[in-house]
């Protein structure tokens, strides 16, 4: 038996813990005295009770696209088992578990028969896993693959780890950040990875909110560290964990790393090379947690799962109760107001979904009208002192001088402000539209649990604000600004080549293209970080008010239909029914709130 640590589970007994196990087994005892109406929720148990019985700890590797999550994994394992690329590559998330020897099982979402892969010498493992978790061989999930999993020898599965390979968010691929999302209940624990390149975005904070949402345990690695000197790897580690603090309750510990060297290392067996890439800590740092916190954190990660599938049944069973108390022609009566509701919120959820559209269109053309102000404003300031130097410098050479050091100091003392303002300005405007939005979307989803309360008497709870996505946020951009040499050929060719005259042409014409072309260089990198995060951000909010209101449609609907099915059947077994629900439902508020404790 799974026992929790005394204060995450007690009884009335204070002396007698009770495990998961032990609770589920007793849930499924109280809900087998009742009807088929309740075998979802059975089977929901029993799947939480094997996954729980299994052990399996789940980890996953989160974060961005191209942050080097394939590459990690593949460092951890020893062994080139996952396909990397310089482009996204993962799509479909991919479960990595023990096996005495390297094996493939791919499921699907579609009535296929599994498909089962061995490694050959006339196959290998990564040639086939293109074929089914990349989106080059598998674009936007043709194939409706569900998941890949992998059998693998390695010692640190063997402890009864799971290691999760997910899609990366915020590629222009958008099923990968939807895929990212979803696989979040199916893991117990994250190693969350980000990279220099560019540094910790809004995108990834906005996710690393759902996972410190939904996950106990966080570990954080800073990878691509082999591109960095020991200045710029400070730096970096500083800014991350600045980032980080807000959402950690302090400073966490982030380890730096090359995946890349650490991958080389494992598999040349280069202990000094292992150990210099930084994989040698982050392995000892996952044994040592699996040795002490895994069992902890896995009965955490559990129990959250197991009470909300609680909450889900502890509905249907008072629903049920309220209907027994109605005339049948009254309950009928009372669902039909229910359903010819559903079409009236269905259409004002169209229309908040156009409204939402109109409004991130509206704000992109704030955002067009803001940056062409900065272009004009660099071309004002930047251009112009440009044009002040072909004026009055004679000399070619001096002249491609002093326009290279004045670009290379002014290019960033005006964008690094000039992106503040803009990003303040539709900052500003982005979270008041959003805030009004989630105030529609708060009305829709209470207006239909208003609803079912009003029919059975059952209170009903706003939608948590922690859940809402109105915010927008830019933390990361890059400071790295277009910076040109301006001169391909060099003034030494030019001098001894061309005339005075032709050169001096030549150099003003090229130094005003490359000047107009840094000037353009940066300004899109303003517009392109503030697009991306105004997309992705009303992107996230429109599948989150989906998604609550879709549960909360189908989850009141479903309770409705098991209400009149009793009430239409009840006749002179409604009171044993009756109390048969009551004492059901005493029994699993008991064990609801012992799980809440």
């Amino acid at each position: 038996m799974y026992e929790l640590p005394e204060d995450k589970l007690e009884q009335s007994d204070p002396d007698s813990k009770v495990g998961l196990i032990e609770i589920l087994t007793q849930a499924q005892e109280h809900l087998d005295c009742l009807d088929d109406d309740y075998s979802a929720g059975r089977s929901e148990l029993e799947s939480l009770q094997t996954r729980l019985a299994s052990g399996q700890f789940r980890l996953a590797v989160l974060g961005q696209f191209k942050r080097g999550k394939s590459t990690l994994l593949n460092a951890l394992l020893g062994d080139q088992l996952l396909p990397t690329d310089i482009l996204p590559v993962t799509a479909i998330p991919t479960f990595i578990s023990a096996a005495e020897n390297v094996n493939v099982l791919v499921n699907f979402d579609i009535e296929a028969d599994p498909v089962k892969f061995i490694p050959s010498s006339d196959q290998s493992l990564g040639d086939f896993l293109v074929d089914y978790v990349t989106e080059e061989g598998n674009p936007s999930n043709q194939r409706q693959v569900k998941r890949v999993e992998i059998g693998h020898p390695s010692a640190m599965l063997k402890q009864g780890v799971v290691l999760i390979d997910t899609p990366g968010i915020g590629s222009t691929h958008k099923h990968n950040t939807e895929v990212a999302y979803q696989v979040l209940p199916q893991c117990d624990a994250a190693l969350f990875l980000v990279s220099p390149d560019p540094p910790i975005t809004a995108i990834e904070l906005d996710y690393l909110k759902e996972i410190r949402q939904r996950l106990p345990q966080t570990f954080f690695i800073l990878n691509k560290i082999d591109f960095l000197d020991e200045q710029e790897k400070t730096a970096s580690l500083k800014f991350l964990a600045d980032q980080l603090a807000p959402l950690c309750d302090g400073i966490p510990l982030v380890l730096a790393v090359s995946a890349r060297n650490g991958l080389k290392a494992r598999l040349s067996g280069d202990v000094d090379g292992w150990k210099n890439s930084g994989m040698q800590q982050v392995e000892q740092n996952l044994i040592d947690f699996f040795a002490r916190e895994k069992q902890q954190v896995f009965q955490e990660s559990l129990q959250r799962r197991i009470s909300d599938q609680f909450n889900n049944i502890v509905m249907q069973l008072e629903l049920s109760l309220r209907a027994l108390l109605l005339p049948e022609a009254d309950l009928k009566q009372r669902i039909e107001q229910f359903r010819q509701s559903i079409p009236d919120v269905e259409r004002e959820k169209l229309a908040a979904d156009d409204i939402l559209s109109g409004d991130l269109k509206r704000v992109i053309e704030r955002l067009n009208k803001e940056v062409e102000k900065v272009r004009v404003q660099a071309k004002e300031k930047i251009i112009a002192q440009l044009e002040n130097f072909v004026k009055t410098i004679a000399d070619t050479e001096e002249m491609e001088r002093l326009v290279r050091a004045d670009l290379a100091q002014e290019i960033p003392v005006f964008f690094a402000p000039a992106m503040r303002h803009v990003a303040d300005i539709i900052r500003a405007e982005a979270t008041e539209l959003l805030s009004l939005h989630q105030q529609r979307s708060n009305r829709l989803i209470e207006q239909v649990r208003q609803i079912a309360a009003e029919l059975f008497e059952i209170p009903y709870h706003a939608p948590a604000a922690g859940r809402s996505y109105t915010k927008f946020e830019i933390s990361g951009w890059s400071q790295d600004l277009f910076i040109s040499d301006m001169d391909p050929l060099g003034q030494r060719f030019s001098r001894k080549f061309l005339t005075r005259k032709y050169r001096r042409k030549r150099t003003v014409k090229r130094l005003r293209e490359e000047g107009l072309k840094l000037l353009n260089q940066n300004v899109e990198q303003i517009n392109w970080a503030l697009r991306r995060g105004l997309d992705e951000s009303f992107r996230q909010f429109g599948v989150e008010l989906s998604e609550q209101l879709e549960k909360t449609i189908t989850a009141t609907r479903k309770a409705m239909e098991v209400a009149l099915s009793q009430s239409e059947s009840q006749s002179h077994e409604t009171a044993s029914r009756e109390i048969k629900l009551k004492q059901t439902l005493l029994k699993l508020q008991k064990i609801l709130k012992q799980l809440e404790e």
